[in-house]
């Protein structure tokens, strides 16, 4: 997992925990206190870790916890990779585009791409199908909704399959909001 993710949630955790709230997801994660360095890779189980005692430790549930990071994690991705965005691009068009850029951003390590394929069914909505054993789903919803917050644009991710649910995939529709 990017490191970048964990420097979001260590600023998502210490907003919500306050000062130290960092310290207290490591622990209760059952985690080493250590320092994340943005550009490099950490193991999955992780960050998996953390989410989950961030979860238990604010009362939230494991999705809504990754949709905030996501969240935050859009507008801090677009400001590391923002020169792989073409400038005209709506939120639409960056997820449209997400392979080609997910290919420049791993070209900065060696990184495990989620099975992602986005296709523009319309010039207002792009489908977006996911299948990974991670099943982040949640960040990858939060990611889009921030990088929209962030562009001041309106959209819908609407979720119509997940594979917490028992579903292979997770099936999105991301759409302009009329």
């Amino acid at each position: 997992m990017h490191g970048v993710i964990f420097h979001v949630l260590r600023n998502h955790a210490q907003a919500l925990l306050g000062p130290r709230g960092w310290e207290s997801v490591q622990d209760a994660a059952g985690l080493p206190r250590r320092v994340y360095l943005a550009f490099k890779d950490y193991p999955d189980a992780e960050v998996c870790a953390l989410v989950d005692a961030m979860a238990k430790l604010t009362g939230r549930q494991r999705h809504r916890v990754l949709e905030e990071l996501g969240e935050r994690l859009g507008p801090s991705l677009l400001r590391t990779y923002g020169v792989l965005v073409e400038p005209n691009w709506t939120v639409l068009d960056m997820v449209e585009h997400m392979e080609r850029l997910s290919e420049q951003v791993r070209r900065d390590g060696p990184r495990r791409p989620p099975g992602v394929v986005c296709q523009r069914v319309r010039r207002d909505m792009v489908r977006v199908s996911y299948c990974s054993p991670r099943k982040l789903c949640g960040l990858g919803i939060g990611t889009i909704r921030g990088l929209a917050q962030h562009l001041g644009q309106d959209v819908v991710v609407r979720e119509h399959r997940c594979m917490h649910q028992g579903a292979p995939t997770c099936e999105l529709e991301v759409s302009q909001r009329s």
